[in-house]
């Protein structure tokens, strides 16, 4: 008999992919597991085989080794080959040179390693005809992620934190799917007790030279002084703002309706009805011109955006405004044009 904890944790997985998954006349709904041997992800794995016949889902594991930790890399790969084996669930393992990765992008480790990891599991939902990622972040890695946004500086999008559903980055016609956002890191590790999983370790998760590592080991272990919940604090928040940012989102649309069309230089926005806009419908409108532009806002700075509102709403009848490196606004009296800059 499963104990309370493990049906609560399977539930959740349930949950997170039953959107997604046929229906009794329909085909089985494939689905990459992200498996690296750790505890977190042996959790999402034996939870998502617990409940995938009754989903109809079809699982893949796939395993990325980095390269980064010599023997312990290749052990970590060929304990999540012995797992998939002993359940008899097809598995895909590649290995990277992520260290010399980064030298040739000039990047950073933990940014290459992202990259690459991201590439591989969409090459796998690929070769399987999977339209789902499942990854293993958790509700303690929710809190760091918003702490580390909130540090650096961020928005309510950056502070709505990882979303349970969203595009996976370098393949947005795939879906990453993380059910375990909702449960802690102390949750996942009994887990793995009662259903006696023996996890791989990671030991450069316990060092100090990454930021993450040292919001996890240092910066929440000192705030928790102040607020022993403050982990569970932060993931509330985030899920708080996720519902405020839809709100935001649906009037940002309707706005943008209203006010902008696509032209035959970029995108025409009627400078009248922008400016009776509320200050964050202004702003909004903006990142929602240039998205529509060019499919993503990376790069779009908040001073940026300041920036072309003051000439915006000035007395300016003439000009042009530098918003991104490749993206600037023509000015006109009525109107204004968000359109891509010449190379």
């Amino acid at each position: 008999m499963i104990s309370n904890l493990v049906s609560r944790i399977r539930s959740e997985v349930a949950q997170a992919f039953e959107p997604f998954c046929a229906s009794a006349e329909g085909s089985a709904t494939g689905a990459v597991l992200a498996v690296s041997g750790g505890a977190d992800s042996l959790c999402l794995a034996d939870a998502t085989l617990a409940v995938a016949p009754r989903l109809r889902l079809h699982p893949v594991i796939a395993h990325l080794d980095h390269g980064l930790r010599g023997d312990a890399s290749a052990a970590d790969a060929e304990f999540v080959r012995a797992f998939a084996a002993e359940r008899n669930v097809p598995c895909v393992v590649e290995r990277a040179d992520v260290a010399a990765l980064a030298r040739e992008r000039k990047q950073s480790i933990e940014a290459a390693a992202r990259e690459v990891r991201y590439q591989f599991l969409a090459r796998v939902a690929e070769a399987h005809g999977a339209r789902l990622v499942a990854l293993a972040h958790h509700a303690d890695d929710q809190a760091e992620t918003v702490l580390l946004r909130l540090i650096r500086g961020t928005g309510l999008h950056g502070l709505r934190g990882m979303q349970a559903h969203d595009v996976l980055p370098a393949a947005p016609h795939l879906t990453a799917v993380r059910p375990l956002l909702r449960i802690s890191r102390a949750e996942i590790e009994q887990y793995c007790r009662e259903q006696r999983l023996q996890p791989r370790h990671d030991a450069t998760n316990d060092a100090l030279d990454h930021t993450r590592n040292r919001i996890r080991h240092e910066l929440l272990p000192f705030l928790e002084r102040y607020n022993p919940n403050i982990r569970m604090t932060l993931t509330r928040l985030a899920d708080t703002i996720a519902s405020d940012v839809e709100i935001i989102e649906q009037a940002t649309q309707a706005a943008y309706e209203r006010i902008a069309q696509p032209s035959h230089e970029g995108i025409a926005v009627d400078r009248l009805a922008w400016r009776a806009l509320p200050r964050g419908l202004q702003r909004a409108t903006l990142r929602e011109a240039v998205r529509r532009l060019q499919g993503d806002v990376t790069g779009l700075q908040y001073a940026a955006i300041e920036e072309a509102r003051d000439v915006l709403n000035s007395d300016a009848p003439t000009g042009e405004i530098a918003l991104m490196h490749n993206v600037r606004i023509k000015l006109a009296k009525r109107a204004f044009i968000v359109c891509k800059s010449a190379v």
